[in-house]
């Protein structure tokens, strides 16, 4: 069938429906759709994947795969299958037809009241599984968007961290207080889990704090000590000059020279003997003490330099512990720079010392004892907490697997413990909408069962059979046949006994048509509440029983609550036009049709192959005239005036064109005789018509076509469109030049 888009008009389906088209239009296909409806589950002779959709006057939609369910009690099918499905003719037997008996009344109310509530029973149990695949879904993308994310922080390189394991982690892993890492752990954290190797070890920083006291203290204690000698007067008056007058002295005595190399003058013995007595060994011993103390000094200070650069050059530690190395690091130098300056004071007075030996130094901008222990104390103390740092570092690197494991954890632990509070109501939203699925399903199982139960004990199919035999006896004016009811359903008599064989055509319809019409109110339905869809319920071309049935679809079904006839029987249609023409188009103008006419053009659309059935509004040729000839030579004039080679009933035109002619001949040449003595009679009476072309037109009419009627329309004539285009002007001709009133009246009707 032809898809309905949004702008195809309106079908304007009333509540009575009267559908025609030809054998192979798709009427079967279209009953196989209402047959979904009335079991709630696709026909199983519909393609699987078909797709469709019925909207209801409420606006609420039902539809192929998944939304069939809601009219099951409601609609009612007969067509082959219905047939095929109760009535099994090889062995005489029908399916039952349950009445609900009167002796029951009780049972019948819990019935009805029981079967009121499966409906929502059962949007109860779709509700449920709809929310529980929508938590499921929740759920499921929760786990997967937070298991990735966690995956993308651990950088995991031959493992790979999914949803199983996020749902074990939230149940093994503590999540309690100090899951939460702040930004910087987390940073570390993450950076340690990127690690492919473990870093170097560093060794631990050393330093001797003692030469800072000694220092210090040997700067104040020499500082008021002198050589303790005799000193030359002048000398006193310069010290600065002494250790110059020392080295010269030195210098003249180890060179024995008799003049002074600065002044020239000769050195007098006197002279030489008090500078001797000046500068004995006990000055020398004094000078190499205050060298000794300064050199001590200076060789502190350095080592207070290179523990400093040291400190503030390594910086090659473990992630986590980088923030707290920084600060210890940061106070380290800080304490060291306060050593040095304590020694620098000691080594500035040495110095001063150093250049004036005989004269007390200043030593008082000294620090205390209690200060230079602080410093010192700080500074051990400061640098071992470095070292502790150090250490640390080592151990991680010692265990370097395990400390990247506890790294991976405490990240796994982040993101769970702030995923917490979502994936507890996630959890709990799942296990919510099970229990509601499970309680629902539970209850429409027991709500069906019990409806079962309830039926069981209130049906009857005996009563069914009574009703049965009358409208069969109706139909075929005679009681042979009869429906016999037996414990499973009932079994087909003919003179009482089981039929022997299969009954004819027209007994199947009976049997069959009297058969569906008893269960239109079986099981408690009410007619009025029905869908009732009739496909093709004429199969015997008994005039009597075609009349027969006609009148007992409309006298039996006028009350349902909509009716669909679904026919490619034409006299079976004009049946239900006569009957439902005021209904269809009423005589008082102000009321509203009720019935609707519909035909199903079938047609092979442009560049196509395959072909395609619509439901378009009855044609005026068919719905005003009883047969079909004005309808299939409105076909005729078409082709006539279509020039497009792909006509779309281009597949159909040999048999239209036998149909007309066969119709045409019939009233030209009354008699028995076939088609060829016809078109010969014809061809003797009027000698101007063209008889080769008339021979190709017998030819396309006798070979091509494929039935004594449009029913079997399924397939393409093998004659080329050219051929049959031919003939078709060829029969306009012959009717011209024959009959050239009943042509043109042809022509303005069909206008």
């Amino acid at each position: 069938m032809a898809d309905r888009m949004v702008r195809t008009p309106t079908l304007s389906l009333r509540r009575y429906n009267l559908i025609y088209g030809f054998n192979g239009s798709g009427k079967s296909t279209l009953s196989r759709l209402f047959a979904s409806l009335q079991s709630g589950n696709r026909d199983g002779k519909l393609p699987p994947a078909c797709a469709f959709e019925f909207e209801l006057d409420d606006g609420a939609i039902l539809g192929c795969p998944d939304k069939l369910t809601g009219l099951e009690q409601r609609v009612l099918v007969f067509n082959a299958d219905f047939v095929e499905h109760n009535l099994q003719w090889a062995t005489g037997t029908a399916n039952p037809v349950f009445y609900i008996g009167r002796e029951q009344a009780e049972l019948a109310a819990e019935l009805a009241r029981q079967e009121a509530a499966v409906p929502a029973a059962q949007l109860r149990r779709t509700n449920a599984d709809v929310l529980l695949k929508a938590k499921e879904k929740a759920f499921a993308t929760f786990k997967r968007e937070r298991a990735k994310l966690v995956a993308e922080n651990l950088r995991l390189r031959n493992r790979k961290y999914e949803a199983p394991q996020l749902v074990q982690d939230f149940g093994t892993l503590d999540l309690g207080p100090g899951a939460d890492l702040t930004e910087e752990q987390l940073e570390a954290a993450k950076a340690t889990c990127r690690l492919d190797e473990p870093m170097a070890r560093v060794n631990e920083l050393t330093f001797q704090d003692r030469p800072i006291v000694e220092t210090i203290s040997q700067a104040r204690e020499l500082a008021a000590q002198t050589p303790g000698t005799v000193v030359i007067a002048e000398l006193s008056q310069h010290p600065d000059m002494v250790l110059w007058v020392k080295e010269g002295a030195t210098y003249h005595n180890a060179h024995d020279l008799e003049t002074c190399l600065f002044c020239t003058g000769p050195i007098q013995p006197a002279r030489r003997e008090v500078l001797e007595r000046a500068f004995d060994d006990k000055l020398e011993r004094f000078l190499e003490l205050v060298g000794s103390a300064h050199a001590d000094g200076e060789a502190t200070l350095s080592a207070l330099a290179d523990l400093r650069i040291a400190v503030a050059t390594l910086d090659a530690v473990s992630v986590e512990l980088r923030q707290p190395y920084k600060e210890t690091r940061e106070r380290l130098i800080e304490a060291i720079k306060a050593c040095e300056r304590l020694v620098s004071g000691g080594v500035a007075v040495l110095a001063d010392k150093k250049g004036k030996p005989t004269q007390p130094a200043d030593a008082g901008g000294l620090a205390s004892e209690p200060d230079i222990a602080e410093a010192v104390a700080a500074l051990t103390g400061i640098l071992g907490e470095l070292n502790g740092l150090l250490r640390a570092h080592n151990e991680r690197i010692d265990g370097f697997d395990r400390y990247q494991e506890d790294a991976r954890i405490a990240v796994r632990r982040h993101y769970l413990a702030s995923g917490r509070v979502e994936y507890d109501a996630l959890v709990a939203d799942q296990k919510a909408a099970e229990t509601e699925a499970i309680s629902a399903e539970a209850d429409l199982t027991h709500l069906t069962q019990e409806v079962a139960r309830l039926k069981s004990e209130v049906r009857e199919h005996g009563p069914a059979a009574d009703k049965i035999n009358k409208l069969i006896e109706s139909y075929l004016g005679h009681g042979e046949l009869t429906i016999s009811a037996v414990a499973e359903g009932y079994e087909i008599h003919r003179h009482g006994r089981l039929v022997e064989g299969t009954p004819s055509e027209g007994e199947k319809t009976a049997i069959a048509l009297c058969y569906f019409i008893s269960t239109l109110e079986s099981d408690g339905r009410k007619l009025k509440d029905l869908i009732v869809v009739v496909d093709d319920p004429i199969s015997s071309l008994d005039t009597k029983a075609l009349n027969f049935a006609c009148a007992l679809v409309k006298s039996r079904l006028d009350k349902a609550g909509q009716l669909f006839v679904l026919t490619h029987n034409q006299q079976c249609m004009n049946e239900f036009k006569k009957a439902w023409k005021n209904r269809h188009r009423p005589i008082e103008k102000d009321k509203a049709p009720t019935a609707t006419f519909l035909f199903m053009d079938v047609t092979i659309p442009k560049g196509g192959t395959a072909r395609s059935a619509s439901f378009v509004e009855m044609s005026k040729l068919l719905r005003d005239y009883d047969f079909e000839y004005h309808f299939l030579f409105h076909h005729v004039l078409k082709f006539e005036a279509e020039t497009d080679p792909e006509f779309e009933y281009a597949y159909m035109m040999p048999n239209v064109l036998r149909r007309v002619l066969d119709v045409f001949l019939a009233f030209r040449c009354p008699g028995s005789s076939g088609l060829a003595p016809k078109i010969a009679q014809l061809c003797a009476e009027y000698t101007d018509l063209d008889q080769d072309r008339i021979t190709a037109l017998e030819r396309l009419a006798q070979v091509e076509s494929h039935s004594e009627s449009l029913d079997d329309l399924i397939g393409f004539s093998s004659m080329t469109l050219e051929e049959t285009r031919d003939a078709n002007a060829t029969l306009l001709e012959m009717m011209r030049i024959v009959d050239p009133a009943h042509l043109a009246h042809l022509r303005r009707i069909c206008a």
